[in-house]
């Protein structure tokens, strides 16, 4: 995982060129007016932006085919991530998706608030949109193809 600030995003590039895409198409949109939906950012990178109120944060995800940035735009989130070898109880593998009932040691928790993203790599499972101070957020999910 890799948390951060937007500004510092191309930071990351040598690590992957993604970051690079992503901090352009942040620059260059107004995320804020954006209508919800998906949208091709560049090649092998997609972006889905959804506005919503943060509750529980339900079961822990994981992903095998992409990488996920999850970016606030506005409001704020607490994202819970925990390395997958502590994770138990799947629910089975759907496309690019797999969730767990249970975990056998304590996440770490990051706040998501305007400005911020989280880089959650296939190892990485996380439980987003869990309730902070905010109401609401509008946050944009980067797909990164692996």
């Amino acid at each position: 995982m890799i948390y951060d600030t937007a500004k510092n995003l191309r930071e990351y590039a040598s690590f992957n060129s993604a970051f690079e895409a992503i901090a352009k198409f942040i620059e260059e949109n107004d995320l804020k007016a954006m209508e919800c939906g998906g949208y091709d950012v560049a090649e092998g990178i997609k972006v889905g932006i959804s506005e919503y109120e943060p509750g529980t944060g339900g079961d822990f995800e994981a992903h095998r085919d992409f990488h996920d940035l999850q970016y606030a735009i506005c409001g704020e989130e607490a994202i819970d991530v925990l390395p997958i070898d502590f994770a138990r109880n799947s629910t089975g593998y759907k496309p690019d998706i797999e969730f767990f009932t249970e975990q056998t040691a304590a996440a770490t928790r990051v706040a998501l608030t305007e400005g911020t993203f989280a880089f959650l790599a296939p190892a990485d499972t996380h439980k987003p949109c869990i309730k902070t101070g905010s109401d609401k957020i509008k946050k944009a999910v980067f797909k990164i193809k692996i």
